[in-house]
């Protein structure tokens, strides 16, 4: 937890509660999943509990020399123990989601210095923010923050079939280079979003380029 006070320095407020949140639901979902397991509850509750008191949102702007106690060796190796005895998943490689973050902060910028209609102009910055938020809560939340962010994009897209299908004919550029971060995520999450419908259905839509609206109103219709 050190390093979460360390990491949110200087950064907006807002940002340092969503991140924190996301942290105690993880917390939360160990619990739950521990309860599964043949483990007694006494070995792992009462550390959760100190973790949970700990990410208190009401906690942020306190010193952390108050909390730290909290987040003992013991307290630590019961969360360590915990991550070994629940099913893991495939890890994601930190070099490729930077890689992809930084294409995202060059395509924004090309994105606002060309001359695509508006409504085009903001499904493609919302898009590329719903990966951008992924890949920065995959660290707490894991491959669902992957998962989650491809059914985003679909319903974002849903949401805007009248502005993408007015804005396609000068906008094909820029939506094919935001198909193209989609699918390098797609890449770099393996296994984790293969398989996913929405995964596969959003990436299927950009592949449509300048017909995208008419097979989307078409699964939509046929969902």
């Amino acid at each position: 937890m050190a390093m979460l006070w360390l990491i949110y320095e200087g950064i907006l407020q807002h940002e340092v509660y969503d991140k924190l949140v996301l942290v105690r639901k993880e917390i939360e979902l160990v619990d739950r999943l521990m309860k599964q397991t043949s483990f007694s509850n006494n070995l792992y509750q009462p550390y959760l509990e100190r973790v949970k008191s700990t990410i208190s949102l009401t906690n942020v702007s306190a010193s952390w020399s108050n909390f730290k106690k909290n987040l003992s060796t013991d307290t630590i190796l019961a969360l360590r123990y915990c991550s070994e005895i629940l099913e893991d998943e495939d890890a994601v490689d930190k070099k490729e989601l930077e890689a992809i973050l930084n294409s995202i902060q060059t395509l924004r910028q090309d994105i606002a210095n060309s001359s695509i209609s508006s409504g085009m102009h903001d499904f493609l910055m919302s898009q590329l923010d719903i990966i951008e938020s992924a890949i920065q809560s995959y660290p707490i939340v894991g491959g669902a923050a992957l998962k989650k962010a491809f059914s985003e994009g679909f319903t974002d897209l849903a949401s805007r079939v009248d502005d993408i299908s007015q804005g396609a004919e000068n906008g094909h550029k820029e939506a094919s280079k935001v198909a193209k971060v989609w699918g390098n995520l797609k890449t770099a999450s393996k296994g984790i979003v293969e398989a996913d419908k929405m995964a596969n259905a959003l990436l299927g839509l950009y592949e449509k380029g300048q017909n995208a609206a008419e097979p989307l109103l078409n699964l939509l219709s046929n969902s």
